[in-house]
């Protein structure tokens, strides 16, 4: 199965197997299984932008349950997301943080679940430490 991004939206990172232009407006990128992908959309009209949303996503296998996310066709596992333009604003600070030391799509799907707690509770997340943020994960599926 693979998710697929409806770029009215942009696409802050990940790496899609494919890109095409759906319209002269829309472009659509998709992934396979287990790639994690970022993307924001603004709406805006004549008083200035009325919507600001983050998604840090990963594309799921068939049979999972995943996550309806507007512009996400079918679905992913939603990691993070930042509604309003405070929140969303704190993330891509942190987006942009963490892209100075590390790949992004390679960084490990328990930490943009810290990310999203910490911005959701209005602290700041911990450094990224990819040795941590990985054995949560494999302590997790253990359990």
């Amino acid at each position: 199965m693979q998710a697929g991004v409806h770029q009215k939206d942009r696409l802050l990172f990940g790496r899609p197997t494919q890109s095409f232009r759906v319209s002269e407006n829309l472009e659509e990128s998709r992934f396979i299984p287990p790639q994690v992908f970022s993307f924001v959309r603004w709406r805006g009209d004549k008083f200035g932008t009325q919507t600001w949303r983050v998604v840090v996503a990963q594309a799921g296998r068939p049979g999972e349950r995943l996550t309806r996310i507007p512009g996400v066709t079918p679905g992913a596992h939603l990691l993070l997301h930042a509604f309003g333009k405070s929140r969303a604003k704190r993330v891509l600070r942190v987006i942009d943080m963490l892209s100075e030391a590390h790949v992004l799509h390679e960084i490990a799907p328990a930490y943009w679940h810290h990310v999203h707690l910490q911005i959701s509770k209005n602290k700041q997340p911990e450094p990224y430490d990819p040795k941590v943020f990985e054995a949560l994960a494999r302590a997790r599926s253990v359990s």
